[in-house]
């Protein structure tokens, strides 16, 4: 998927990450503010991609008033938390000494869940220190809350944030921290 398609996708889910639509499932934003937000991007792909995502059923379009509400579709969701935690393994800011845990503890009903979050995990670049348990030194709660959201899994997932872990060293060294 090209870069405008990501971000555009990216930028309507953690916009409008508390609105409702009026179904009151959808996510919505205004065209016009979301164009304003895309502005590294030449109008005409912008435009392309918007046709291109909506086609391609990521994104739904209505008319309201005199404006255009734009909203994902669950497809659409989707590819944008994975956008989410693709960037996360890009991520590369000042790292303030805090560890980001993540711990879980799925019932095998969930299974294909799991898997999921794992291999979201991975992707997202975090340390897996043991089977059920991930290690990251960035924020990362943003992403993690909207995948656990999405596919219903929050009550079997703990965040912690940690100012000592053992490992320190073998972390630092694995994160190219100094």
């Amino acid at each position: 998927m090209n870069k405008v398609f990501e971000e555009i996708l990216w930028t309507i889910y953690y916009q409008t990450e508390n609105k409702v639509g009026p179904r009151g499932d959808a996510r919505f934003i205004l065209h016009n503010l979301l164009r304003k937000d895309l502005h590294n991007f030449a109008e005409g792909k912008i435009l392309k991609a918007f046709r291109d995502l909506e086609k391609k059923k990521f994104l739904e379009k209505k008319s309201y008033e005199e404006s255009v509400l734009v909203s994902l579709t669950e497809k659409g969701m989707l590819r944008a938390i994975n956008y989410g935690f693709r960037r996360l393994e890009r991520k590369k800011e000042n790292w303030d000494g805090k560890w980001r845990m993540v711990a879980f503890d799925m019932p095998r009903a969930c299974q294909k869940g799991r898997k999921a979050f794992v291999y979201r995990l991975k992707m997202g670049g975090f340390y897996e220190l043991q089977e059920s348990i991930f290690v990251y030194p960035y924020d990362c709660k943003e992403e993690i809350d909207a995948f656990l959201k999405l596919f219903k899994l929050e009550k079997y997932v703990r965040f912690g944030i940690l100012d000592f872990i053992d490992i320190q060293d073998k972390l630092r060294f694995h994160f190219k921290l100094e």
